[in-house]
């Protein structure tokens, strides 16, 4: 008979270094996404129409999406999971695909990111990124749009991303998660980027809102992100549960000391495919 080893919460070496990867990616996505949005809506001119405002925050989102691709994919990504979102984080730990253990210090390494990405855009723009239509890429809703339905476009964006990742988890585990997630985000960000902000990430927000001082809608954009995801993980949680109920499926995730090779725990299928709903506390 074999004894089950106690879980521990602790994170462990393997787990610290993810946390720090986690962090360098988060920055450097940021401060690329801050870049694009200084450099690709900033530099409007103020008789620029509402189409050619449309057009440049379309361009900046796919670029941003392509940008989530490519971290994805990288080597760093794929060993740390290039969550750099921490509606992901909790999405995810909601479906039972993260380790308890790991949720904290990534969504400390996801803040301290952003926050270090918004100085990074001040080095590297000069004093120009505190004017503008987009101080400090701080995301702000079109004219006339209520909180609520921010809080609403918000939720229900995560929560159709991430119930997007939990159903390619359990049944397309061989499709291309990082681009299908990549044009999800961009997507979004396309349509609802003049509407409501298109943010769909507390990290997006964080770092921007803190050093401009605009603070209008700060607890929505973090918040409302969160609750979708959550709520998306946990229902895929359920569902899976229930299933595993009648046809018991492989545990997961494996311990990432004993994997042949690191592996994204999000958006590369290598991880995303999890097996069991299993919640690793």
């Amino acid at each position: 008979m074999e004894i089950a080893r106690p879980v521990t919460m602790r994170p462990n070496a393997v787990d610290a270094r993810a946390a720090g990867v986690e962090f360098g990616l988060t920055t450097t996505f940021m401060a690329t996404v801050f870049s694009l949005v200084h450099w690709g809506i900033g530099t409007a001119p103020p008789s620029a129409s509402a189409n050619e405002l449309r057009i440049r925050v379309a361009a900046v989102s796919i670029l941003v999406g392509l940008t989530i691709v490519g971290f994805a994919d990288s080597r760093p990504g794929r060993f740390s999971g290039a969550h750099m979102n921490p509606a992901i984080t909790l999405g995810v730990f909601a479906a039972g695909l993260l380790p308890a253990r790991r949720v904290l210090p990534y969504l400390l390494a996801q803040s301290a990111g952003s926050i270090a990405a918004a100085a990074l855009l001040r080095v590297a723009w000069g004093p120009s990124v505190s004017g503008g239509p987009v101080r400090w890429a701080v995301v702000q809703p079109g004219p006339g749009w209520p909180d609520a339905s921010v809080a609403v476009a918000e939720a229900a964006t995560l929560l159709v991303i991430v119930g997007v990742m939990c159903w390619m988890t359990a049944c397309r585990p061989h499709w291309r998660a990082v681009w299908v997630v990549g044009g999800l985000f961009g997507l979004q960000g396309a349509l609802l980027g003049t509407i409501t902000g298109g943010s769909a990430n507390p990290a997006r927000q964080l770092g921007p809102a803190l050093l401009s001082g605009e603070f209008h809608l700060l607890a929505v954009y973090l918040v409302a992100p969160v609750a979708g995801g959550v709520l998306a993980g946990w229902t895929a949680h359920r569902l899976q549960h229930a299933r595993n109920v009648r046809r018991p499926v492989l545990a997961w995730p494996t311990p990432p000391e004993r994997r042949a090779r690191p592996s994204s725990a999000v958006l590369n299928p290598a991880v995303a495919v999890g097996r069991s709903p299993g919640r690793e506390q």
